[in-house]
């Protein structure tokens, strides 16, 4: 539901008569200036993303949040207004780190790694060799490393919304984010999806928005960043192997802004091994991946839940890595490379674009039914993927 969203702890500072500082994240109005909504309500103006209708806002100590949400919406200066959440990625849940592996090599090497899980996936290298038209895929994460060429050079834009004005790299900064004390939690996290995507689509174009850092933590503000940046770029997929356990209404509104633009989104469900999934893959324009075992089984960390569209192989998967060697990882993270880097391939060899409905619509029926393997999970994981499937379906279009 558009309008006004509250998050409990300034809602309770608001009945203690303690008006702490907040962050406030809004949709303007069609000719609303964010300059001058900051001006109106004595608020400070930190950001806006170009060519979308999207502000974030720095309410100081002494202000009500609340009250301020309240007169952005009533006063029609904002469609909706809420509260910055934290975004992080899966792993910090549930499958473990990722770590190098004791090889070297290029994108053939990690193909044989992982060998089993593309023909599990029915993926095909003379299929992925074929022509066709360029698509653009977004990964929105924590950026690749500096250290892999091959990946940066299939990029054709990129940002970094967590060091502005910085290259989106993918490298251990020192940061302890999520306050476990191990830091750098995430680093390399960017660089094994874009691997993974590589892998299944190597002619697909790549389009980087670093919106987690290397503690694997985002916000609601930068996922939205990276997703107007996707759109802005022509992008027809993005990949965010990102979520929060708790609800955010901000992520919904802007899907529907972006879908009405063509961008397909496709998430990872989660690694709590819980019947839940994470926001955005909790939304239902959103692709949700679950994750399973080489004999299709649901890995053991993989949430499930009945609106999850696909499933791919979550478990050892092989990639390029931060150092600029390879590396290894399980997580949902890394199923969902694999599913949007497949949907972006497959749009390759069709002359014309689909909208994310389509698509969306030709996932539900293109996979292959995992029932049988997983009893106590019926219809909770999606349909694997079968990329040959996949590729007739959206040839066809239906």
């Amino acid at each position: 539901m558009k309008g006004l969203r509250f998050v409990s702890v300034f809602v309770l500072a608001g009945w203690a008569g303690v008006a702490q500082a907040a962050l406030l994240i809004a949709q303007l109005n069609t000719n609303t200036a964010a300059g001058a909504v900051a001006t109106r309500y004595g608020i400070q103006l930190l950001d806006v993303t170009p060519g979308a209708p999207f502000a974030r806002f720095n309410v100081p100590a002494g202000l009500n949040a609340d009250t301020i949400q309240v007169r952005m919406v009533s006063e029609g200066r904002a469609i909706w207004c809420e509260d910055d959440a934290q975004v992080i990625m899966p792993e910090h849940s549930g499958a473990g780190k990722g770590s190098t592996i004791s090889a070297v090599g290029d994108r053939s090497t990690l193909q044989g790694l992982n060998s089993t899980f593309l023909r599990q996936i029915q993926w095909s290298s003379s299929l992925a060799a074929t022509s066709g038209r360029r698509v653009k895929l977004a990964i929105l994460d924590t950026g690749i490393s500096p250290q892999q060429p091959a990946l940066w050079a299939k990029v054709s834009a990129s940002m970094n919304a967590i060091e502005g004005g910085q290259p989106p790299h993918d490298v251990a900064r020192g940061r302890d984010t999520s306050g476990n004390g191990r830091p750098d939690e995430a680093v390399g996290h960017g660089t094994m999806v874009a691997g993974l995507v590589d892998q299944v689509g190597p002619q697909v174009q790549l389009v980087i928005a670093r919106v987690a850092d290397s503690d694997g933590v985002a916000t609601a503000w930068t996922i939205i960043e990276g997703l107007a940046f996707a759109v802005n770029q022509g992008a027809e997929v993005a990949n965010v192997s990102l979520g929060a356990i708790q609800r955010i209404p901000a992520l919904s509104d802007v899907l529907d802004w972006t879908e009405q633009r063509g961008l397909l989104v496709v998430a990872a469900i989660g690694n709590n091994g819980q019947r839940r999934s994470l926001s955005p893959a909790t939304i239902s324009k959103v692709v949700s991946v679950a994750g399973v075992q080489s004999g299709d089984a649901k890995a053991s960390f993989s949430n499930w839940e009945g609106k999850t569209l696909a499933c791919a192989p979550a478990s050892g998967l092989k990639s390029f890595w931060w150092d600029g060697t390879l590396g290894v990882w399980s997580g949902t993270s890394f199923a969902a490379p694999l599913v949007s880097g497949a949907i972006a391939d497959c749009l390759r060899r069709r002359t014309t674009r689909l909208t994310p409905d389509a698509i969306r619509k030709l996932l539900r029926n293109a996979g292959d039914d995992v029932n049988a393997q997983n009893r106590s999970y019926r219809d909770q994981l999606g349909r694997r993927l079968n990329i040959a499937k996949l590729d007739d379906a959206i040839r066809r279009g239906r």
